[in-house]
Parts: C-alpha cells; structure tokens; sequence
C-alpha cells in the first residue's frame, strides 16, 4: 500500500512539473511525444528502423538534379554503355551518400526518406522537416 501511495504521489508531482509526461488511466507515466512509422520502406535513403525517432524527408530528384556528376551524364547524354556514365555514377552516389550522412548529423535525423515515405501517427502529429535545399547546399559544394 504504501509503495503505491508513493508511486503515485511521484508520478502525479512529475506530471505537476511538466516534466514530459503525461499520466496514464493505470498510473503509469509514458512520454507525451510524437511517433513516426515508415509506410514506404524503399523511399529510405538514410538509417533504419520502421519507427524513427527524429525523421527528415527529401525530394531525391530535385537533389540528384543538383550534383555536378549527374548534371554531367545528363547533358552529355551518357548512357549505360559509356564507360564514363559509371565512372560519374559512382561519384555521383557517393557525393549523395555522404551528403545525407552530414545532414543527419547535423539535423539529429535517425531516419531520411523520400517525401511521403514517413508518416507522423498518434495525437499528437508533427510535421516532419523537408531537407531537400540543405541536401541541394551539400551536394553542390566540391
């Protein structure tokens, strides 16, 4: 009895205090923040996991629009039997790679999917951030 009393005393004195949670019908304290769940799995460009915790969506074309090697095949009209389409390719993906690992180190982003890819569930939704011009800023510099 008197362990309960406590417990409920503490989980009440936490709620009172704003300290980031809310209290439950059974008494128990569980965190008030939003969730995310992937609905396309192939949309993911960066991380793992189908429930991230801090996620980022991008608009991959506009971002591969912008990447100096892939402008290159495109206007020199390289296809897949040029030898230096896959040369620019690889350089390519790498450049992207590493652009969407900066960025979601220094966004906090666990997850980066293509736009629609994640979606905010439960009551309390969030907008999930578009990336795409921050990727557009990385995949331009040399």
């Amino acid at each position: 009895m008197a362990r309960h009393l406590v417990f409920t005393t503490l989980t009440w004195a936490c709620a009172v205090m704003g300290l980031g949670r809310a209290v439950v019908a059974d008494g128990h304290a569980k965190k008030d923040k939003p969730k995310f769940e992937v609905i396309d799995p192939d949309g993911i460009y960066f991380g793992k996991g189908s429930h991230p915790k801090a996620p980022a969506v991008i608009v991959a074309d506009s971002v591969w629009a912008e990447i100096p090697e892939y402008k290159k095949i495109v206007k020199d009209e390289l296809g897949e039997d040029d030898p230096k389409y896959h040369i620019l390719m690889k350089k390519a993906s790498a450049r992207f790679s590493k652009a969407l690992k900066k960025a979601a180190k220094r966004g906090g982003h666990d997850v980066i999917g293509e736009s629609g890819s994640i979606e905010a569930k439960g009551e309390k939704k969030a907008k999930i951030p578009d990336i795409t011009d921050d990727l557009i800023d990385l995949v331009s510099r040399d």
